[in-house]
């Protein structure tokens, strides 16, 4: 299995570890995502097992991508992953997943003859570990692996509401470069300079 290598030091907390994901990530990576994203109580509850599938399936696809178009990044906590699973599985060594993001070369839409370009996407982290600089880290971390990619642009895109993710952003150098008001988001790059 391809192995990211960061070519800069990541501080993390302690207890913390960032590395690729892995096909055994799996359900833990849809769980982190559905209660970051689409908290239960806005659907019904016959819609959410629905949803929990779609997106297992759509992560399992991407996984199996060419690590040369996908990556996806995933922070643990050894001692978040000791403590619950102590109680429920007897203390097993894997850490539980507490961060992820995506990264993927894409085209627009509605510009699919557009050349693809890096882009962020499903920036995650579980809301007990939040303000600890983990998002940060996996973001520096995309940018070891756009060089290796050979690009020098990295772009995400951000709800216009969710303030603190674009403090996060434009706090590590992205710009808004588009706004979309009628889906109330805006695209952010970033100029990578190596």
């Amino acid at each position: 299995m391809f192995r990211f290598n960061w070519n800069r030091p990541h501080t993390l907390p302690q207890d913390y570890q960032l590395r690729s994901a892995h096909p055994a990530d799996l359900s833990q990576l849809c769980e982190l995502l559905l209660t970051s994203f689409y908290p239960e109580r806005r659907f019904n509850p016959w819609l959410y097992p629905l949803m929990r599938l779609g997106i297992q399936e759509d992560i399992k696809r991407r996984l199996n991508t060419s690590p040369h178009q996908y990556g996806c990044l995933v922070v643990t906590n050894q001692a978040v992953g000791a403590t619950s699973r102590a109680s429920r599985a007897g203390g097993t060594s894997r850490a539980d997943i507490v961060g992820t993001l995506e990264i993927s070369l894409r085209s627009q839409f509605w510009q699919p003859l557009q050349p693809r370009r890096p882009y962020i996407a499903n920036v995650a982290v579980d809301y007990q570990h939040r303000r600890r600089g983990l998002a940060q880290q996996m973001l520096l971390a995309c940018e070891s692996i756009v060089q290796t990619w050979g690009y020098r642009q990295l772009y995400l895109h951000v709800s216009t509401d969710n303030l603190l993710a674009i403090a996060l952003y434009q706090k590590i150098g992205y710009q808004v470069c588009s706004k979309s008001l009628w889906r109330r988001r805006q695209m952010m790059v970033k100029e990578l300079i190596f």
